[in-house]
């Protein structure tokens, strides 16, 4: 019968411990791809929600370094999204269309007849409004009567179309709104609108630029130069701001006793500032 040497059983030893450290050697490499591979997988996703949170945290950051502090601004969703402005010359749109129901529901939409807000107390020093400002009784919140900005400048343009001269006679004859006042009064109110848009659109100066293209005039005329006015702008989203002015508004109708009384101190203006 045969018999194994000891030569035999050292080979197999050593055979078999070799075969064991590859195995051991197959599981150490098989683990350290998982972990890499864990860890590869862990970064890109680590790097993709830090991206995300920079650009959430960096529009914030934006949005109050370049407007006024605003009640706004940490209840709505702060965005930028790339807008192409309808910028036709001969194409119109309906809040181009002359006066009329369409048009003026297509205003009204946006918000531009939206009555006050309520500023809370402990907000409205935060936000620019002052201690003798006008405020609601304590029975009725006790917060600053306040107006969105941004929908004011909306209301004045809206007035600066209604009183273009194609205009005016429709509006000045339904005689509502800004027309229920005596032209006098009207002219101001006008006036008042076309002055304010003007300071905000210096203030937010556009820095972009505008290029032009060729365009033929009529067929067999050599083609002309024209300025594309339809050009790209990164615009804040516009609709959050509406929905919260809209939900934030004084319910109506409004309490005849709202307003607190001026106290002792407050300031009262002789005329209208």
């Amino acid at each position: 019968m045969f018999q194994r040497t000891e030569a035999e059983d050292a080979c197999e030893g050593l055979l078999s411990s070799d075969t064991k450290k590859r195995r051991s050697l197959t599981l150490d490499a098989r683990w350290c791809s998982t972990v890499l591979c864990l860890s590869l997988f862990s970064a890109i996703v680590g790097s993709l929600i830090g991206r995300r949170i920079q650009s959430s945290n960096s529009d914030r950051v934006c949005f109050k370094h370049t407007s006024k502090s605003s009640p706004l601004q940490d209840d709505i969703e702060v965005s930028w999204h790339e807008v192409v402005f309808n910028g036709s010359l001969l194409k119109e749109n309906v809040y181009r269309q002359d006066a009329g129901p369409e048009v003026d529901s297509a205003w009204e939409e946006l918000g531009i007849n939206y009555d006050s807000i309520l500023v809370p107390p402990d907000v409205a020093g935060h936000v620019g409004l002052r201690e003798d400002q006008v405020r609601a009784k304590v029975k009725y919140g006790g917060g600053f009567i306040a107006n969105v900005e941004g929908l004011h400048h909306l209301h004045c343009l809206n007035l600066l179309r209604q009183a273009l001269h194609w205009n005016f006679d429709y509006y000045h004859a339904r005689a509502e709104g800004a027309f229920l006042n005596e032209d006098f009064i009207l002219k101001k109110h006008v006036t008042h609108c076309l002055d304010i848009l003007r300071q905000q659109l210096m203030c937010s100066v556009d820095v972009g630029v505008m290029g032009q293209v060729w365009f033929r005039p009529s067929p067999g005329k050599p083609p002309e130069a024209f300025v594309d006015f339809n050009t790209k702008h990164r615009c804040r989203y516009f609709e959050a701001i509406r929905k919260w002015a809209y939900e934030h508004q004084i319910e109506q109708p409004s309490p005849s006793d709202l307003l607190e009384p001026p106290q002792i101190g407050d300031r009262i203006f002789d005329e209208v500032p």
